[in-house]
């Protein structure tokens, strides 16, 4: 008897299907309102499935490049395989309008496989998450420790199952 393997969301971090997951978000069935982590989980995905025009509507406008998602789309389809997505902590200001998130990255490219610890800016604005930026010059040792916690990455995705 054959075994079927279920097709678990890129972001692994909800063990559900990519359809019943961030699919939801690239098919705006739901929007980014209540965690920054949706933002970033979805924007993994979207990466994974080369999707320039998800990515551009999630970043801040403020923040956004200017490119059109086509472009965008086909830069992310040619620059690697997307790997690995491991969340650390999430840190949240207590009016749950700026967050920053640190997590790990995984790709494949040309060079071989790519590791890379990030810190992600967010901001609650018109009912919605957005992403803004990478936080530039961070010291890793010296973060919060709720940057550094499963706790902080477990309540937030409790905020998204609701």
């Amino acid at each position: 008897m054959a075994v079927i393997k279920k097709n678990i969301c890129h972001c692994g971090l909800t063990g559900k299907d990519y359809r019943s997951c961030c699919g939801l978000y690239h098919t705006g069935a739901r929007v980014t309102d209540r965690s920054p982590l949706e933002v970033l989980m979805s924007r993994y995905s979207a990466f994974c499935e080369s999707n320039g025009e998800y990515l551009l509507k999630t970043w801040h406008p403020d923040f956004r490049p200017d490119t059109t998602a086509k472009k965008f789309s086909r830069e992310i389809k040619n620059g690697g395989k997307w790997i690995r997505l491991k969340v650390n902590g999430v840190l949240v200001n207590p009016k749950r309008t700026e967050a920053m998130i640190r997590y790990e990255l995984s790709y494949r490219d040309a060079s071989g496989v790519v590791r890379s610890t990030c810190v992600s800016n967010f901001v609650f604005e018109d009912g919605r998450w957005f992403y803004t930026d990478e936080a530039e010059n961070t010291d890793m040792n010296a973060l919060p420790p709720e940057l550094d916690s499963a706790d902080t990455v477990r309540a937030e995705l409790d905020l998204i199952a609701g």
